[in-house]
C-alpha cells in the first residue's frame, strides 16, 4: 500500500511539473509559429507570463510580450513589431482546435476571451514606405521617400503625354477611424512641356491599411513622425 501510495505522489509530481513548465514552454512555441507564419517575421520573441504559471495551461496569462522583426501586416512592413497586453485569458481550445467553416480573422478573435489592455507598436521606415507605394504605384520610376518630424517627402518621374515628368509629393502619415493614411498636403509635376504644375487640388488620402483587418478589434490610434522612421501605434477597443 505504501508502495502503491508512493507512486501516485510520484505521478502527481510529476503531473504538476509537467502542467507547470512543459505546458507553458509548449504553448509560447505553438504560438510564436503563429505569429512568425501570420507576420513573415525575420525574427520573433515571445514570453507568456503567469502566476502561476499553471494558469497558463487554462488560457490565463498575467503579461504578454512579443517582439518581431520585418513584421508584414497586410501589405504593410514593419521594422520592428512590438505587442504588449496585461491580464489575458486565451480560449485554448479555439486556439488549439480552430472552428471549421470560419475565416482566419475570426479565429483569431475567438483565440482572445478578454484582454485587460493590448496594444501594438510598430516602425515604418522610408524604405519600408517606399516599396510600399512602389507596390501601389508601379507607374513611379526612382522613386525616393524622405521622413523627418514634419513629415514625408517623396519624389520619382512618371510618364506624362509620352514625357517622363518629376513629381515632389510632400505630406505625412496619420491615424484616423482605425487605419492608417498617408495625407499628402502638395504635388507638384514639373518636365519640359508642363514645367511646373501645381495639383494640390487633386490632393488625397492615401489609405496605407485598407487591406489590413487587425487582430483582437485593435485600431491605429497614433502616428509620431521622426527622421527617418514613422513610430505607429494601435489598441484594442
Amino acid at each position: 500500500m505504501k508502495k502503491f501510495l508512493a507512486v501516485i505522489v510520484v505521478l502527481l509530481i510529476a503531473a504538476a511539473a509537467f502542467i507547470q513548465f512543459a505546458v507553458p514552454r509548449a504553448l509560447t512555441n505553438y504560438i510564436k509559429d503563429k505569429v512568425t507564419t501570420a507576420t513573415k517575421a525575420q525574427d520573433v520573441t515571445l514570453s507568456l507570463d503567469a502566476l502561476p504559471s499553471a494558469k497558463i495551461a487554462l488560457g490565463y496569462v498575467d503579461k504578454v510580450y512579443c517582439k518581431a522583426a520585418d513584421a508584414t501586416i497586410g501589405d504593410l512592413n514593419l521594422k520592428q513589431a512590438e505587442l504588449n497586453g496585461t491580464s489575458i485569458h486565451i480560449n485554448i481550445k479555439e486556439l488549439l482546435m480552430p472552428t471549421d467553416g470560419i475565416s482566419r480573422e475570426e479565429h483569431t478573435n475567438r483565440c482572445l476571451q478578454s484582454a485587460t489592455s493590448l496594444e501594438l507598436s510598430g516602425i515604418i521606415t522610408e524604405d519600408g514606405l517606399k516599396d510600399f507605394l512602389a507596390q501601389k504605384v508601379d507607374q513611379l520610376k526612382d522613386l525616393q521617400v524622405t521622413m523627418n518630424a514634419e513629415g514625408i517627402t517623396a519624389s520619382a518621374r512618371v510618364k506624362i503625354l509620352g514625357r517622363e515628368a518629376d513629381v515632389q509629393i510632400g505630406g505625412q502619415i496619420i491615424a484616423r477611424e482605425g487605419d492608417l493614411y498617408f495625407q499628402m498636403n502638395h504635388i507638384n509635376v514639373e518636365n519640359a512641356i508642363l514645367r511646373r504644375v501645381n495639383l494640390d487640388k487633386f490632393l488625397g488620402d492615401f489609405n496605407l491599411t485598407e487591406r489590413v483587418k487587425m487582430p483582437f478589434g485593435m485600431q491605429f490610434r497614433e502616428v509620431e513622425m521622426r527622421n527617418g522612421e514613422a513610430f505607429v501605434k494601435a489598441t484594442r477597443n
